[in-house]
């Protein structure tokens, strides 16, 4: 195998653009970020506070409203030869045509002259459950893409699953890769106290979470402090659903400290702060079924004890994660977790839950994914 290099399509994210640092400490790489004008000068985006790696080259490209929707045709062609010069400019530092990463399936037809390949589909979620009225066309740009493509990485298991038993002839080309997370999140000292009878939820505040669930828990442990660290995603609304309702009951508790949302690089604190990190999600919810959560390994790395909702990817980790599926069951695990958080048989634990962690960073994910490509 020559030398690589890669152009990662879509790196909007946080964990996407941790998996584009990880392959720029070894691969000439460049990251690009797509918006549109009413995202872009909405929610006014920035790259993350660390320092890219000497390798990394980043990009956002900025287009109309409507350039990946209903208008996509008008740009195919512009978008097509601005990947194409990306590559170029690759194979210019590398000497090899780059492997294109794409991430969406919005993204079809934009690398439909990439060659089969050197192109990589990273699946993240069940995209039909984001826009329901186009399920048949993304249905439709996610069959070329798959079949269009060396090979495909799904984040959850549940879609490695979903994908395998969609093309059966491709399933050898079909691995799960999960998400790994950035080295500065790794808690090396994990000996330092966490904030006594505490535990925290990171991510946002909408209906992914089971807040009935939530609320009856809280409710029955007034000496423990609940932190939620996150947004709303819904403010504004002038009448409320139930969930909503419920979510507003949880955080008026007096045992709830709400921390708004913050910068993806400062939520690590927050993971080592808590005694406890929790997943309460709501099990019967399509996101849920076809995630991979990030807080799966944010919380694993954190050193600290993690509970979840009987979440399928929750579920593949079960040295790790303590599965509850009633209030009784949450209760036990929480006064369990923090009766012995102190104990010398928490701490050792601790550091072997951390000497698995280490085995999940974006770094080691890339070595993974070198190994899949010298296939």
């Amino acid at each position: 195998m020559g030398k690589l290099s890669f152009l990662f399509l879509g790196a909007n994210s946080p964990w996407t653009y941790g998996m584009a640092e990880a392959l720029a400490q070894r691969h000439p790489t460049h990251a690009i970020e797509f918006y549109d004008w009413r995202t872009y000068y909405t929610i006014r985006p920035t790259w993350s506070s660390r320092t890219p790696p000497s390798l990394l080259q980043r990009s956002m490209q900025v287009m109309p409203t409507g350039y990946a929707g209903r208008l996509e045709i008008l740009f195919r062609f512009y978008l097509q030869q601005l990947i194409k010069q990306w590559c170029q400019q690759l194979k210019k530092v590398s000497g090899e045509y780059p492997w294109v990463i794409a991430c969406h399936p919005n993204l079809t037809y934009w690398v439909r002259k990439v060659p089969r390949e050197r192109l990589i589909y990273y699946n993240f979620d069940d995209y039909t459950l984001y826009r329901q009225s186009r399920k048949s066309q993304i249905l439709e740009k996610e069959k070329e893409l798959v079949n269009g493509a060396n090979i495909t990485l799904c984040a959850s298991h549940s879609q490695l699953i979903a994908f395998q038993k969609l093309y059966p002839y491709r399933s050898s080309q079909i691995y799960h890769f999960p998400h790994g997370f950035v080295d500065t999140y790794f808690n090396s000292q994990p000996e330092n106290p966490p904030e006594p009878m505490s535990v925290g939820y990171v991510g946002n505040l909408g209906d992914r979470l089971d807040w009935q669930l939530i609320y009856q828990v809280i409710k029955a442990c007034p000496k423990i402090t609940f932190v939620f660290v996150g947004g709303r995603d819904d403010q504004g609304i002038l009448k409320l659903q139930d969930w909503q309702s419920t979510r507003e009951a949880v955080l008026a508790l007096p045992n709830v400290r709400h921390i708004g949302r913050v910068p993806s690089d400062q939520v690590v604190k927050y993971y080592w702060s808590f005694a406890v990190n929790w997943i309460p999600y709501v099990v019967n919810h399509k996101f849920n079924q076809a995630a991979c959560p990030t807080k799966i390994m944010d919380g694993i790395d954190s050193g600290r004890p993690v509970l979840s909702t009987n979440i399928p990817e929750c579920r593949l980790y079960p040295d790790w994660i303590s599965i509850f599926r009633t209030v009784q069951e949450a209760l036990m695990y929480i006064d369990t977790k923090l009766g012995t958080y102190e104990s010398d048989l928490a701490y050792k634990h601790s550091l072997r839950q951390l000497e698995f962690a280490q085995q999940n960073t974006w770094s080691t994910r890339v070595q993974k994914l070198e190994n899949i490509l010298k296939l």
